[in-house]
C-alpha cells in the first residue's frame, strides 16, 4: 500500500511530530502496516527485530512476533533496569528535539553475528538510527536493513539508505 493510505489515520494538528498511533488502533490498518513494512525484507534472513524507543517497540514487537524472531528494546538512557555492566550506552546525540539524549541496550540482547532489522515509525534527522545502529554493531550484531513508515532523505539520512538498506512507505526527499 501507499503512504496516503495511512496518511487518513494520522493526525497532523500536533505540537513537534505527527502522531501516528491511530494507526495502531484499527488492527486491519496496523496489519497492513506491518505487512507493507515486513515486505522488503520478505526473503532476507535475519535472528532478531530491533526497535527504537518508543513507537519502534509497538511496531517491532508486533512484526517479530508476526515473524516468529526475538525482539531487541533499544531503550532512551536510564531506563534499562540492570546494573552498569549489563548495560551498554551510546554517547550523546541531538536529535530532532534539538535535545541531547542517549541509547541504551542489554549486553545480552545480540549476540556476534546475529541478523538485526531495525524498525522504527519515522525518521527525520537519523540520529537515533545512528545511535542505535552503533549499539547493535558494538555487540557484533550485521544489520540487514531499516524499515519504517516514513523518512526524510537528507544529507544527514543519506547513509542509511545507502549502507543500510534503508526501506520506507513514504519517503521525504530533500536532496
Amino acid at each position: 500500500m501507499e503512504y496516503k493510505y495511512y496518511d487518513q489515520y494520522i493526525i497532523k494538528e500536533t505540537k513537534g511530530r505527527y502522531d501516528v498511533t491511530p494507526i495502531f488502533e484499527n488492527h486491519k490498518v496496523f496489519s497492513n502496516l506491518l505487512n507493507d513494512l515486513i515486505e522488503p525484507f520478505k526473503n532476507s534472513n535475519f535472528d532478531k527485530i530491533a526497535g527504537l524507543d518508543a513507537l519502534g517497540f509497538v511496531i517491532g514487537g508486533a512484526l517479530a512476533q508476526k515473524k516468529n524472531v526475538g525482539f531487541v528494546c533499544i531503550r532512551k538512557s536510564g531506563k534499562l533496569p540492570g546494573i552498569n555492566d549489563t548495560v551498554l550506552k551510546t554517547s550523546s546525540f541531538m536529535d530532532y528535539t534539538k535535545t541531547s539524549k542517549s541509547f541504551e541496550i542489554n549486553k545480552s540482547a545480540i549476540k556476534k553475528g546475529d541478523k538485526i532489522l531495525i524498525v522504527d515509525e519515522w525518521i527525520e534527522t537519523g540520529t537515533q538510527m545512528k545511535a542505535s545502529i552503533k549499539l547493535i554493531e558494538e555487540l557484533g550484531g550485521i544489520i540487514i536493513g531499516i524499515s519504517t513508515l516514513c523518512s526524510h532523505k537528507n544529507k544527514q539520512t543519506q547513509i542509511l539508505f545507502e549502507k543500510y538498506n534503508l526501506k520506507a512507505i513514504r519517503i521525504i526527499d530533500e536532496i
